[in-house]
């Protein structure tokens, strides 16, 4: 059954009509919007294919009795035999359509596969111009300035993707030049729901450890499932005091990003590009201040949906940081929900003397959370030396939502005489050996890594997190543990941070820090003053005062300044402003201490070309949206803060979440005068990478 589901999906994807077709028929489902797709019809009867079915949340069970035409339409008697009700409108381009409610899974939120949209052929780039100066402190330094320009270029054309990042600099020196950081050619398979990608990319870290490559690889690609196959996806709840720039960061990276009205908010059409990593939420009010919580976010690494199947094919070279491309390897990996919430899974890697496999089951324990336990082993030749060894892990992760509180925790056990090492670890001992050196992870016994988010309220959150390593060399063990706590008490703003690190045979090095902040009237602004402290148990003590707020009457210009008194060494002065503009975004910063004198100007934006023109904005992300108000100037978007429509009635949205319903809508509080539009919000369904055109 599974297999010939597979089938349909893989012969069927080729009549999944597409989002981009000129006719479109408008769908009203049990009363329920389901969009404007293309649809083939014969004799005014619509080809109703199972995907589209599926989509809608038609019962899997259902959809295995339905009986198809040789075009994999739903057949008009399987229709009628069970209550299949439609009726078609040509004039209005309308089809409503009536299902028993029994027929349909009232927690299906199915990914939108007729209304994905390729986007628009366009030719974009980011760009960001960093220029630093700084003045010599001792005899051997030199004053002068350097500059870097970092261009993330990209070619859309259908669903292809084609990207290039390179890096041109010039130092204080005079020495210039420039490298290609990276490029990679790319596109979606929508009947696999997989990527293909040629050139530079990731492998993935749910089996084996990530590393980068340069090659190709066809791998699932999660975002593009129906969420009732997915882990749970977040609703992320808050509360912005004003109007309010929304982010969200995921392993440091901006991944999503809007502008809210004052009020409460709710984010539900974003899910996490990484299983793994902590999700910050951070809301900047309009009067500068920001406060960041820790999300509850945790996803069981292979875990899979029943009857998902899931997998990687990766092959081509290593590639480091810095430097050539290294060792020749190939990778698989699969995990398959065989039902009752188990998954199964494995995966061979296969590199140049090196050679590791992993084999695993996990286990959906519902309201217990959830399980994996798994077994690797490595077997690799490094001076003539066939080494060899094994490590057990336990995972488990659990998202209690009733209290907020997020729990991940893991343990890995390196049995003894073994040698256990990645196949990015075998390649970076080879280069310590060259040397004479030698690394001490052969020697690991046991590591344990476990990490607790608690949310109290939308202001209020706590994190802790435990890393630690036994190693069978006395001086190799070591072991970390970081607490943060952000609060909001009345006004104050209180953060506290703690963090305390020890290698077996070194004392223990602790750092404390607490900062607080009051907003303060200043006119028709706010000024927000604190106080920020540091403690370190082997290092300089500091304490200082902080003022940040913003300026100008549409708050674009944001400005930070701390004095810092620093014991036992130099006083400190930091400034700096950034300015949001409609193309783009400047940030100059100045320190001063001492001898010490740097200054630092960054300028950033985008440009892209399409058939209409050229349009400028702030970076984009990986998806992004093209804003057409023919005509219409300073028509603001709650998508992105700090930008209107420019004189053709263009504007960038940076951020779109693939695969999902996104709703662009317009700022009616400040529309120009005279400026009136029948639709104030529209959607979108844009598929990876695209830039996708949205006419008002």
């Amino acid at each position: 059954m599974l297999l010939r589901s597979i089938l349909l999906v893989l012969l069927s994807g080729v009549f999944i009509p597409h989002a981009r077709a000129d006719d479109k028929t408008w769908i009203i489902l049990n009363n329920n919007f389901k969009g404007a797709i293309s649809l083939n019809f014969n004799q005014d009867y619509p080809c109703l294919t199972r995907p589209l079915l599926e989509e809608w949340g038609v019962r899997h069970m259902l959809l295995d009795q339905l009986k198809w035409t040789k075009q994999y339409c739903l057949t008009k008697h399987s229709a009628e035999q069970f209550s299949f009700k439609l009726w078609y409108r040509p004039e209005a381009g309308l089809l409503t359509l009536l299902f028993p409610e029994e027929a349909i899974n009232p927690q299906q939120n199915g990914v939108a596969t007729s209304r994905w949209d390729d986007g628009i052929t366009a030719l974009f780039s980011n760009y960001r111009l960093d220029i630093d100066r700084q003045r010599a402190r001792y005899s051997w330094e030199q004053s002068g300035s350097d500059a870097t320009i970092v261009l993330d270029n990209g070619l859309n054309v259908g669903p292809w993707r084609l990207r290039y990042q390179n890096t041109i600099w010039r130092d204080r020196k005079g020495n210039h030049g420039s490298y290609t950081r990276s490029y990679s050619l790319w596109r979606s398979i929508r009947a696999l729901r997989a990527r293909l990608t040629m050139g530079d990319g990731t492998t993935s870290g749910a089996m084996f450890d990530s590393f980068s490559f340069r090659g190709a690889a066809l791998a699932s690609d999660e975002s593009m499932y129906p969420d009732s196959w997915r882990s749970f996806t977040p609703w992320i709840n808050g509360y912005a005091r004003s109007e309010a720039e929304v982010t969200i960061h995921q392993n440091g990276e901006r991944v999503y990003r809007i502008h809210v009205p004052p009020g409460s908010f709710t984010i539900n059409d974003f899910y996490p590009p990484d299983p793994q990593g902590n999700l910050e939420l951070t809301v900047q009010e309009s009067d500068g201040s920001e406060r960041t919580r820790t999300l509850p976010w945790s996803v069981m690494p292979n875990l899979t949906g029943d009857r998902v199947f899931n997998y990687e094919l990766t092959g081509g070279r290593y590639k480091p940081w810095m430097g050539s491309d290294k060792d020749r390897f190939l990778q698989s990996t699969f995990a398959w929900g065989v039902g009752w919430g188990t998954t199964l899974f494995a995966g061979l890697q296969q590199g140049e003397d090196y050679a590791s496999q992993v084999a695993g089951i996990g286990k959906n324990l519902a309201g217990l959370g959830a399980l994996s336990a798994d077994i690797s082993s490595a077997r690799y030749t490094q001076q003539e030396k066939t080494l060899r060894g094994e490590v057990l892990r336990l995972r488990y992760a659990k998202a209690f939502f009733t209290t907020r509180t997020n729990v991940t925790a893991s343990l890995q056990w390196y049995p003894k005489n073994g040698s256990y090492r990645t196949l990015e670890e075998k390649i970076s001992r080879a280069d310590m050996l060259r040397y004479d050196w030698d690394d001490d992870n052969g020697a690991r016994a046991i590591h344990g890594q476990s990490e607790i988010n608690q949310s109290f309220n939308e202001d209020s959150t706590l994190s802790l997190t435990w890393d630690w390593t036994r190693s069978r060399k006395q001086h190799a063990s070591r072991q970390s543990l970081t607490l943060n706590l952000n609060t909001r008490w009345k006004e104050l703003d209180i953060s506290l941070y703690g963090g305390r690190e020890r290698y077996q045979s070194n004392p223990a090095e602790m750092v404390l820090g607490l900062n607080f902040s009051v907003p303060l009237s200043l006119g028709s602004h706010t000024v927000n003053a604190g106080y920020v402290s540091e403690i370190q148990s082997r290092g300089q003590d500091s304490q200082g005062i902080n003022l940040y707020g913003s300026a100008l009457s549409d708050y674009s210009m944001r400005y930070d300044v701390t004095a810092q008194h620093v014991a036992h060494g130099d006083d400190e002065l930091k400034m700096s402003a950034r300015y949001q503009y409609n193309s783009g975004e400047a940030n100059l910063s100045m320190t001063r201490g001492g001898k010490q004198r740097d200054y630092h100007l960054d300028i950033s934006g985008s440009l892209l070309a399409h058939r209409g023109g050229i349009v400028t904005g702030q970076q984009m992300g990986d998806t992004m949206a093209l804003v057409d108000i023919p005509g219409t100037s300073g028509v603001a978007f709650y998508n992105q803060f700090g930008s209107v429509t420019n004189a053709s009635g263009e504007m960038l949205v940076s951020y779109m979440t693939p695969w999902r319903v996104n709703r662009i809508t317009v700022d009616t509080y400040n529309l120009p005068d005279g400026v009136k539009l029948e639709n104030q919000e529209l959607e979108v369904v844009p598929t990876s990478g695209a830039v996708v055109k949205v006419g008002f």
